[in-house]
């Protein structure tokens, strides 16, 4: 079985992206134990798009020119852990270059902003947090394959489609006349990223001769949770209600991700959080 792109895992994200490529005639292969509905499918022509579960894949031998890893925590934790693994690393998934989709997550410290190098998973740290020793795993099984790899780290992605995150879900709560959820006592600083934007900054990179292993997808502007609400309430004009909870250990602050490296790989002018918010809120109307 062949494909331009194999998503070895699927949500919003995945779910644009294939979007993009099937409108350009890419075959896709989705694999996913996330139940993908009839209405779902119809989005896509059948002839390029194929949602395979695990354990149907784990008998397929697939030769993909792209591979995406898009777990959000270690197959390891999964009934098929080592199956899953096993495959991936085994001769029956041939592929000419795997991407990961990691997340700013990785980083620790209190900097402005986090450069790629601010965080190197050849050398680890002594107690790894879960998206690191994802990003170690995925790592090991490139090398062990022999195969080109980059891992991109992603800031905070809102936008139609998107079901986590602050924005989002604080645009769901306010229209269910639910309260917002903050921190207690803190202001936390995110960079903020459109979901459009990381399509196209992915559809640019998927072909791009990246050199290195590491590049962060970000728009390096940090905007505190106050000021999100002073816009989100110039956009909506809604009465606003609020929970206030505490932060689990280790938070960040501030998590603001450099985008130097990806302005020199591709044109990169992603929009600004402030100009979205008031069309995001009518499409989610």
């Amino acid at each position: 079985m062949e494909c331009d792109v194999l998503f070895l895992g699927y949500g919003p994200i995945t779910h644009a992206f294939s979007k993009k490529l099937t409108a350009s005639g890419q075959r896709v292969i989705a694999v996913t134990e996330t139940p993908i509905t009839s209405t779902t499918g119809a989005e896509f022509p059948k002839s390029l798009f194929q949602i395979m579960s695990w354990a149907d894949v784990l008998n397929t031998q697939i030769q993909s020119d792209s591979t995406y890893v898009c777990w959000r925590q270690s197959p390891q934790n999964r009934v098929l852990g080592s199956e899953i693994t096993d495959w991936v690393k085994s001769v029956n998934l041939k592929t000419n270059k795997i991407h990961h989709l990691s997340s700013a997550s990785v980083y620790k410290g209190e900097q402005l902003v986090f450069s790629e190098s601010d965080y190197d998973f050849y050398k680890g740290a002594a107690r790894l947090n879960s998206k690191q020793e994802l990003e170690a795993l995925v790592l090991g099984i490139s090398r062990e394959k022999q195969t080109t790899f980059v891992n991109y780290r992603i800031s905070n992605v809102y936008g139609k489609g998107i079901r986590q995150g602050f924005i989002n879900e604080s645009i769901k709560n306010v229209k269910d006349h639910q309260p917002i959820c903050i921190y207690k006592n803190i202001d936390l600083i995110r960079d903020y990223l459109l979901i459009d934007d990381l399509i196209h900054a992915l559809d640019n990179l998927r072909l791009h001769r990246y050199p290195d292993e590491i590049l962060n997808i970000s728009t390096g502007h940090g905007v505190a949770i106050s000021e999100v609400i002073s816009h989100l309430r110039i956009s909506m004009s809604e009465e606003f209600k609020f929970r206030e909870v505490e932060a689990p250990d280790e938070t960040l602050l501030r998590s603001v991700l450099s985008c130097n490296i990806l302005e020199r790989t591709i044109p990169w002018k992603p929009q600004g959080l402030y100009e979205s918010l008031g069309r995001l809120f009518q499409e989610m109307a």
